[in-house]
């Protein structure tokens, strides 16, 4: 049993992801395993076969999955993974420091510690907020910023750079289908769950990347408004998830005002329509249950 596990489920990323691969065997960190879970087409299937074939290395496990999206993918990985601590990676991330895996690591010498975010310098998204956090406002909005560097507790854990303590793992499950298409909040909806079962969040600054947001590949969608609506949806199912009739009385007001906003500035009226039924899809999903089940070996 190796003391941490590294995922990175990779979908039609091409080059990026190969460049993270090789950073992640070259880290200094003695007792790991990497696991790359691919959801890739068949062409890039191929080549990231080759990659892996290339790095030579025991340590990596190659598995591909035809179902794409990624709260399957890392529910694959921690199917089959046996570790302490598991990290899960985005698959265009730049790796600042040899010891990156070792800032994880470290952070849960804390007992009390079920999760660490470590910085993400992003290429494309700016903080929203002047404090550390990466969580949801009450109104629904996304708060992020883990640009700070000091070491802090928080409430929030982001997917591109983000571990948890197997312990906390099997105690809250998988992470959760009903995130679909671009799978926003996903990555917020299982670090709420790890600390609402009683766990402490925490942000490492010395476990730093940068993380590209590539245009294209992964879970990237070009049309606005499809983006939009993604995200109108996530959001409705964590506010029932989580937060239940409260917070959707809170969540309403303020997403109706967002999609006004987006219709005017698309001059398109039917986007409004188009939100506000991706938002009233979130909350239907959430009466059919999640889906949080890790698959058997």
């Amino acid at each position: 049993m190796p003391e941490l596990s590294v995922v990175i489920p990779t979908l039609n990323r091409g080059q990026l992801f190969h460049d993270t691969a090789r950073q992640v065997v070259r880290q200094a960190h003695g007792d790991f395993d990497f696991w790359v879970i691919d959801q890739s087409d068949p062409a890039q299937r191929a080549a990231n076969e080759a990659v892996v074939a290339e790095l030579d290395d025991a340590r990596v496990h190659y598995v591909h999955v035809t179902r794409k999206g990624l709260p399957n993918a890392r529910n694959e990985a921690l199917a089959r993974i046996d570790c302490r601590v598991v990290l899960f990676l985005d698959d265009d991330v730049i790796l600042l420091r040899p010891d990156f895996f070792d800032a994880h690591v470290r952070a849960f010498d804390d007992p009390g510690i079920g999760g660490v975010t470590g910085r993400i310098v992003e290429r494309s998204v700016r903080p929203n907020v002047e404090h550390v956090a990466a969580h949801l406002s009450a109104g629904g909005r996304t708060l992020t910023n883990l640009w700070g560097t000091e070491r802090q507790e928080l409430l929030g854990l982001k997917g591109a750079n983000m571990s948890y303590r197997m312990e906390a793992v099997r105690q809250v499950g998988g992470f959760d289908r009903q995130y679909t298409g671009t799978a926003l909040l996903e990555d917020t909806d299982y670090s709420w769950r790890v600390h609402q079962a009683g766990w402490r969040l925490l942000y490492e600054p010395a476990a730093e990347i940068v993380h590209l947001s590539a245009a294209s590949g992964g879970v990237r969608v070009e049309d606005a408004l499809r983006g939009e609506k993604w995200r109108f949806r996530s959001t409705a199912y964590f506010v029932a998830k989580h937060r239940g009739r409260a917070g959707l009385a809170r969540f309403w007001p303020t997403f109706v005002a967002i999609a006004v906003r987006r219709a005017a500035q698309w001059r398109d009226p039917a986007a409004l329509r188009a939100l506000l039924g991706a938002a009233s899809e979130g909350v239907q999903a959430f009466a059919t249950g999640p889906d949080e089940a890790i698959p058997g070996r």
